[in-house]
């Protein structure tokens, strides 16, 4: 059973495998006219052993990567000749 890091403690945890239902962007629109996308892909998911919420779910740590996506107008993009 791996030990993983977890609120500042070393405790026992479980890897639990997963399959990915949905993944969706997050999109913001930036006053300068610049849209942002976002999606976190998860890669690993570890169930807390002995830990619960004030619910009774049992605590999970999630180890994921955000993926950005920046599409500027124009205008805010440099120049060919800058770069």
């Amino acid at each position: 059973m791996p030990k993983i890091n977890f609120q500042g403690r070393e405790v026992d945890a479980t890897e639990v495998d997963f399959q990915t239902r949905k993944e969706d962007w997050n999109e913001y629109q930036l006053m300068d006219g610049t849209v942002i996308k976002m999606k976190l892909v998860v890669s690993q998911i570890f169930r807390i052993e002995g830990v619960y919420d004030n619910e009774g779910n049992p605590a999970y740590q999630i180890k994921s990567t955000n993926l950005p996506m920046v599409k500027s107008p124009d205008a805010l993009k440099r120049k060919p000749q800058d770069r």
